[in-house]
């Protein structure tokens, strides 16, 4: 009987990427397009029907974690071990059994290929390198490295809280220019809060040149409070400054991680009772680790083309990051950079060094193809007869024997270069006489050639 996919899809689909989805190379695919649901079908010797599945959304994503083979493993062992308890009711030891064969499934995972993060590594600094010249002083780049795990769209998934923004081509996590935007704009609006009155006034027009404003700002917004500096100015006006999305400039592992456990049935009724009885349930979810450095970058994007506006919300971002963080649960320590300054010093001395190597790789390509293209050309001066001499050159002593021995079976221009050899060069003469005296068949088998060719014989 064919397999059912346990996940809903086609059956053509499944054949190529797999019943679980456990061929697909793509995290992001994995984790956006084939999330398991509490329920699915599976085949039970040969008979359909429902298992309800409580792992359903914590193997979704630890499938996409780094080392998730060796997770889903040990997960396949615990869930045989429970199959094959003594006391395990007939039902459970269903259930268990094909939440093994699941999880022993999607320990084939396609997509852990560190290539991937090279690839990613190379095109985020390719890109830098491509801004930089564009733009020039018009665009400003940061250098942030996680001090602390990354949870980063954790609401905005299939899985209820355990999201994580993930590059569609790469699969690779990445912090969205929005998000980037909104914790700057949140530490710039800390910081005109802080000022004094001069400050304030000073700093609010670059806020807004900066973000962009609406009248809704003033009016119920965050702004309300200031509006007495604007003195008549409009309110509605565009932000100067591009926030891009932040991809990773070195190897980005995703791990899995877990919050505080939770107590469903307590929640639930409230009672303290089912709070003691209760066994705790952790809530896993997905995270960037630690030490991930990403390249953050602004840009001028033509409605001003004040530096100090740049520079100011360059301050503001590097704020942000280093004492509010980015993302999800910043308060128990996720999401905080430190500002690595030297980080695009030693960036572009590495593609100094890169480059080099590609130029002298080139020049060496070069010469082969003009070392190539002049012994072609010499071969096409030469005779046929001249070309299988140099073949027979080339040869070792065992072979250059072997093909005396059968010269007669050969083309007639190498049997008369291999003649001409035996009488002009040194050591090929002293090579016949030896065949003369301890290889007659050899030695018989070219004078049979030179009578054929009606050549002198050889001395």
């Amino acid at each position: 009987m064919k397999a059912i996919a346990t996940i809903p899809m086609v059956g053509d689909l499944a054949e190529l990427i797999g019943p679980a989805a456990e061929r697909v190379e793509n995290r992001s695919l994995l984790l956006d397009k084939f999330a398991f649901h509490k329920k699915w079908p599976e085949v039970v010797d040969n008979r359909g029907g429902e298992v309800k599945w409580d792992e359903a959304s914590r193997w979704s994503f630890m499938r996409i974690a780094d080392g998730a083979s060796l997770l889903l493993q040990k997960e396949a062992l615990d869930k045989r071990r429970k199959a094959e308890g003594s006391n395990v009711e007939p039902q459970n030891r269903e259930r268990y059994s094909s939440e093994a064969r699941i999880a022993e499934t999607l320990t084939q995972v396609k997509w852990d290929s560190t290539e991937l993060n090279k690839l990613r590594t190379r095109h985020t600094r390719r890109f830098l390198d491509l801004l930089r010249r564009a733009y020039g002083g018009r665009a400003a780049i940061t250098i942030g490295q996680l001090e602390g795990r990354l949870a980063i769209n954790l609401a905005d998934s299939l899985i209820q809280n355990a999201g994580i923004c993930l590059d569609r081509l790469f699969g690779l996590p990445f912090i969205p220019g929005t998000a980037v935007k909104g914790v700057t704009r949140h530490a710039a609006l800390s910081d005109l809060r802080a000022g004094t009155e001069d400050e304030k006034a000073r700093l609010l027009p670059i806020f807004c040149a900066v973000f962009g404003t609406a009248e809704t700002d003033f009016a119920d917004g965050d702004l309300r409070d200031y509006r007495r500096f604007m003195a008549g100015k409009g309110s509605d006006q565009k932000g100067a400054v591009s926030f891009l999305p932040a991809h990773p400039l070195n190897e980005a592992r995703i791990i899995v991680d877990l919050t505080n456990v939770h107590y469903p049935d307590y929640y639930r009724t409230g009672m303290t009772e089912d709070l003691s009885r209760e066994k705790p349930r952790p809530n896993p979810f997905p995270v960037v680790e630690t030490g991930t450095q990403f390249a953050f970058c602004l840009v001028l994007n033509g409605m001003s083309s004040e530096k100090k506006l740049l520079e100011q919300a360059t301050r503001w971002l590097e704020l942000a990051l280093t004492e509010n963080g980015i993302g999800a649960k910043t308060a128990s320590g996720y999401g905080w950079f430190s500002i690595q300054p030297d980080a695009l010093s030693v960036i572009e001395a590495e593609n100094r060094q890169e480059a080099e190597i590609a130029r002298v790789k080139a020049e060496e390509a070069r010469n082969l193809a003009e070392m190539e293209r002049q012994e072609a050309a010499l071969k096409a001066t030469l005779s046929p007869v001249q070309l299988a001499a140099d073949e027979l050159l080339a040869m070792n002593v065992e072979a250059f024997a072997a093909f005396a021995k059968t010269l007669g079976e050969k083309e007639e221009p190498q049997q008369r270069a291999l003649i001409q050899l035996l009488r002009t060069q040194q050591d090929k003469r002293e090579r016949w006489k030896t065949w003369k005296k301890k290889k007659p068949d050899i030695a018989t088998a070219v004078s049979y050639v030179c009578t054929q060719l009606n050549l002198p014989p050889l001395p």
